[in-house]
């Protein structure tokens, strides 16, 4: 038991006037008792007694309707109470709009739920609390308003294809309410508990502000899904060659029947299905592309509809360009020669033009046409075997204004090299001799990149631009005892990588994007069309996120090539796929040094954990409504007719003893 105005509990004191009235009140006539109406006496007793205990109970009425009122009027507080029975908070509310809340519970989406349970604690609110809301996916809605206008904000959230991360939430979440200690401080996390949407313990987070989290009813199905989709030539083709896509499916959640162990892919280009397969659940199959023309093509691959339904497609986007002219600058015996002429008989380079120069060593003289800012070309550059040559190299490249130079690495040793962002895998190509790619001052603009690293880091292949022309800058030397490279079969799509697609012909972007994640737009970039045919402007160089699986195209104007105009697909986190719950206990875990609390599924359950520092229920109406009945039974017990009726007697004794005795008496 509590008060909200303790000082009002000084209001009990009143009882003390009828107490003092009903003590003091005394008959003052002097009554002489005649021996013959003695007997009289004995029988008024009986009737006397009842006299007694009816101003008994008027006395005690009058003491609890006071009681009553100064109990209201002190804000008495009983018992845990409700939600809405709560000190004064401020609540952090992350609402998960991401992807795997799309999933069918019974027969509608489970963010729907995840809904009605935010509309649930901005209910129980009070007008003295103040309220954050954070979507897992997207930027936050409201920020310290009352609860009414957190409501207005919160209808504003929608379900996205992005994938979240419930933790960094959290601690967004709570790092934003005020430490002022005025208020109580709550998050509250309104999520599927999706395991895989819970990656780790966050760094360095030693807020204890208390997190409830909403436990929801578990999957009842599994969730198949189309897990990556990779074209085999990559986002930039050559024409005329076959090109296919890898598929890789996945199914979440648990099995599924015997019967239905593998997947019905279909395939759609351009609004058309181009090709249909049945791959195993959890494998990677193959479906052909059709011969395709010159410019840029969009597509999808779709399984049927289960569990969540926006990772039941995958989007893609190919450029297909006219295969590219080569000229070689360098040795008759370079492994970089034998791989170009090999490209070039199985037709997936042109056979005359020179849009792409490649130069293996230092070349004995200049380079023509390179760095002409009327002309788009790309250069790759191939370092000299011996580091004598190295400072001859480095004067190549500063003549040809490009913003790197190499030098020797000290530190000699066997190292891998990262998988690349494309369709062929570098496993088991090892780096033993390199140099170090350093920028010079005022080089690595934004618009160079790091294509290729080596395990510790170090940039081993580097894009970067030299006036009209891009150019392509290698670690080490293409020879055998430099790395394992020239020798390995992943030569032939590397060197199909460097010519088409991390060449001037590439589409930007290399491959695609995971919704909800900030997009690094070209820096010629001045609108963006959605799959909505919703178009925004946006500033070149600036991030772009997409919170919507599908084909985006961004155009705009680049003051050397005038318009352009590119293509990208958006997909829905692999993460999202399953729909696994994580366990209450490694949840917990999580969150080191906060209580956490679950509540749910359902809204009884999550009502009773909600605003969890609670003061008791308010009892004041009760005892209103407890004075007014007083008041009336205060009104029929001092009513005069009833103390008159009292006064003259009733029934069959008539006048009692006691009136003849008060007759002869005097004043």
């Amino acid at each position: 038991m509590s008060f909200l105005y303790a000082w009002a509990v000084g209001l009990t004191l009143s009882v003390a006037i009828p107490l003092i009235l009903h003590l003091r009140r005394r008959n003052t006539d002097r009554r002489v008792a005649f021996p013959a109406l003695r007997y009289l006496s004995r029988a008024e007793d009986a009737r006397s007694r009842s006299f007694v205990a009816s101003d008994v109970l008027l006395l005690a009425t009058r003491i609890g309707l006071l009681l009553a009122l100064a109990f209201a009027a002190a804000g008495l507080l009983l018992g845990r109470g409700g939600a809405g029975d709560h000190d004064p908070t401020d609540l952090a509310l992350v609402i998960d709009n991401s992807a795997s809340t799309g999933r069918l519970v019974g027969d509608r989406p489970l963010f729907e739920e995840l809904l009605d349970r935010a509309r649930q604690s901005l209910a129980a609110a009070r007008p003295e609390d103040r309220v954050w809301v954070f979507p897992t996916v997207g930027p936050p809605v409201a920020a310290g308003v009352s609860a009414v206008r957190a409501s207005e904000a919160l209808a504003r959230v929608t379900l996205s294809d992005g994938g979240a991360d419930l933790v960094a939430a959290v601690v967004e979440a709570s790092s934003a309410l005020p430490a002022d200690g005025a208020r109580t401080r709550e998050v509250q996390l309104v999520s599927d508990l999706q395991r895989t949407a819970l990656r780790g313990p966050p760094r360095g987070d030693v807020d204890g502000t208390p997190l409830i989290a909403y436990l929801p009813q578990p999957h009842d199905e599994p969730n198949a899904a189309v897990s990556a989709v990779q074209l085999t030539g990559g986002t930039t083709v050559p024409s005329g060659v076959g090109h296919g896509v890898l598929v890789s499916t996945a199914l979440g959640g648990g099995p599924v029947d015997d019967d239905a162990n593998e997947a019905s892919v279909r395939l759609q280009l351009d609004g058309r299905i181009a090709g249909a397969a049945r791959i195993p659940w959890g494998a990677t199959g193959t479906l052909g592309l059709p011969e395709l023309p010159a410019g840029t093509h969009e597509g999808r691959v779709e399984v049927d509809p289960s569990g969540a339904r926006a990772d039941d497609i995958r989007f893609f986007s190919i450029q297909v360009v006219a295969p590219p002219g080569v000229r070689f600058v360098g040795p008759d015996t370079s492994f970089a020669r034998i791989g170009v002429e090999t490209l070039r008989q199985a037709g997936r380079l042109g056979a005359s033009g020179e849009t792409v120069t490649l130069v293996d060593g230092v070349p004995s003289r200049g380079i023509a046409g390179v760095g002409s800012a009327e002309s788009r070309s790309t250069l790759v550059l191939i370092p000299p075997t011996d580091p004598v040559d190295l400072p001859a190299y480095n004067q190549v490249l500063a003549g040809l204004d490009i913003g790197w130079s190499l030098r020797p690495d000290p530190e000699r040793g066997t190292l891998a090299l990262e998988e690349p962002s494309t369709s062929f895998s570098l496993s088991g190509v090892t780096v033993r001799e390199r140099y170090l790619l350093v920028p010079g001052a005022g080089a690595a603009a934004a618009s160079d990149s790091a294509l290729l690293r080596t395990e510790d880091g170090e940039p081993w292949l580097v894009r970067t631009s030299a006036g009209g022309t891009v150019a392509l800058l290698l670690g080490s030397p293409l020879v055998p005892g430099a790395s394992d490279l020239p020798t390995h079969p992943a030569i032939i799509p590397f060197l199909e990588a460097l010519l088409v697609q991390w060449s001037h012909l590439a589409g930007w972007p290399a491959s695609d994007f995971d919704a909800g994640v900030p997009i690094p737009l070209p820096s010629w970039a001045s609108a963006v069309t959605g799959p909505d045919d919703r178009r925004v402007t946006v500033e070149g160089g600036a991030p772009f996120t997409g919170d919507r699986a599908g084909v985006y195209r961004v155009e705009g104007s680049d003051p050397r090539a005038g318009p352009r105009a590119a293509h990208f697909a958006v997909n829905v986190p692999a993460d999202e796929i399953d729909p696994t719950l994580i366990g209450l206990d490694r949840l917990a875990e999580l969150f080191p040094g906060r209580d956490v609390v679950t509540g749910g599924p359902g809204a009884g359950a999550w009502g009773d954990r909600v605003f969890g520092q609670r003061r008791g229920r308010d009892m004041a109406p009760w005892l209103l409504g407890l004075a007014l009945a007083l008041a009336a039974v205060e009104l029929f017990l001092a009513t005069p007719g009833r103390a008159k009726k009292r006064a003259n007697g009733s029934g069959r004794w008539g006048r009692t003893a006691g009136d003849a005795e008060a007759s002869t008496g005097t004043t």
